[in-house]
Order: C-alpha cells, then structure tokens, then sequence
C-alpha cells in the first residue's frame, strides 16, 4: 500500500520545509564552534604516552569516528524496518542517508587505523585479528547495501532490499562491537580501556567522542535533505519527459 509519504506533492511539501527552523542553525554553530578546538585540543593537552608516542593522538580521530560507523549501521537498519512496515518513504529516505554516513565514517577509520597499526603493531594488516576482519565484514556489507540499490529498478523493491541490507550490516556492526570483548586474547587490536585513562585523556577523548557526533549529526541532516531534493528533481524530470 502507498502511503501520502510517498505522493510527490508530499515530499515537495518535506522539501520545502527540510532544513529549516532555529535548531539547524544551532547545530551548525555548535559544529564549527567545537571541532576546529577540539582538534587542537588532541594534539597538545592531553600527555604522550610514553609507550605509544604521538602515534597515540590518532585514538581522539580513530575511535569516535569508528562508534559513528557501528552506530549509523543500527539507525538505517530501524529506519528500514520503518519503511517495511509503513512503506513510508521517509524512512527509506532515512535508512539511506544513515547507510552513505555508515559508509563515509567507516572509509574514515580504515586509513587512521592502518596509520596507527603501521607505527604500533608495525604492520597496516592482519588477517587474523578479530576486530579488524569484523569491521571489514561490516564495510563489504555496507557495499553490499549499495550494489542493492544501484541494481534493483523498481523503487519499492530497492527501498525494501536495501532495508534488508540495512539490518545485516546493524548485525555486522554488532559483531564488530562485542568482538574484542568476547575474545580472551584478540590478536593485535587493544581491549577497551576507557575505564584506565587519565583525567586530561579522559576528557580529550569525550570532547572528540561529542564533536564527531555533532558532525554526524550536521552531515545526516545535510544527507537527508539532499536526498529529498533529489527525488523532487528526479520525479520533476520524469514529468517533464512525460509531457513531450
């Protein structure tokens, strides 16, 4: 059954509002307020450690961009779901967006992992490491996502497919989460140590864990509206072919 959501007047009337109102403006602010000084911030209050070097800044990028990467997967799974269940276009239009977010985040933690793993464990790769082949399970279906979308035609089928897609890649990001801590001994990436920082690494890590959220949120915000657009032109476009 087709919802008004997905009646093109309906969207129009999403488009013309998408973006608009005080909140936006204030997230906006806030962005550009917080993560050029918390960039700063990682790379000369919190101390060296001794063990790691400066090597040790990357963990104020690689680790709050990895959390957006496995929660994003979740927000497109619950949105796709949505959509099955109401067949709602928001929602795909919502899954969507949280995927390409999932997607961009987790392109963003493979070179600083790498970077990191190259001066630590001194090589970029390894096949066995848990954590690493977990979160290469989730960017290939992440991938996978895609490849549904670009090769099914009919709009609903897509929406629904890639709806499926969504929730294997939330279960993947799952996997990924819990796989350091369900293994005794992973075989390079580190255990979680948020509870054994020190006070100033302690807060140069949350403050970054706050602003790549923020940013997270400006570039979902950004992703859903373009998406909107897209379909209003898409759909215009279709109309005007139609009239000749």
């Amino acid at each position: 059954m087709q919802t008004t959501d997905s009646n093109p007047k309906s969207i129009e009337a999403v488009v013309r509002k998408a973006g608009t109102g005080f909140a936006r403006e204030i997230i906006f602010i806030a962005f550009a307020l917080v993560i050029l000084p918390v960039t700063l911030m990682a790379m000369s209050y919190p101390p060296t450690i001794i063990e790691q070097g400066q090597a040790q800044r990357i963990f104020y990028v690689h680790v709050p961009v990895a959390w957006v990467a496995l929660y994003a997967p979740f927000f497109s799974a619950v949105a796709g779901l949505l959509y099955i269940f109401t067949r709602s276009e928001r929602y795909d239009v919502w899954s969507l967006a949280n995927a390409r977010l999932a997607f961009l985040f987790a392109l963003g933690v493979l070179p600083s992992g790498m970077l990191w793993g190259s001066i630590e464990w001194g090589t970029y790769w390894r096949w066995t490491d848990e954590r690493l082949m977990s979160f290469f399970v989730l960017l290939m279906t992440l991938i996978g996502y895609f490849l549904v979308r670009w090769y099914t035609e009919d709009p609903r089928k897509q929406a629904v497919y890639s709806a499926v897609m969504a929730i294997i890649a939330s279960m993947a990001a799952i996997l990924t989460w819990y796989a350091i801590r369900i293994v005794e001994k992973p075989d390079l990436h580190p255990p979680p140590l948020l509870s054994e920082m020190s006070p100033k690494i302690g807060q140069t890590f949350w403050i970054s864990v706050l602003a790549y959220h923020l940013l997270f949120w400006v570039l979902l915000r950004i992703s859903v509206r373009q998406e909107y657009f897209r379909r209003v032109f898409l759909r215009a476009q279709a109309e005007r072919n139609e009239s000749f």
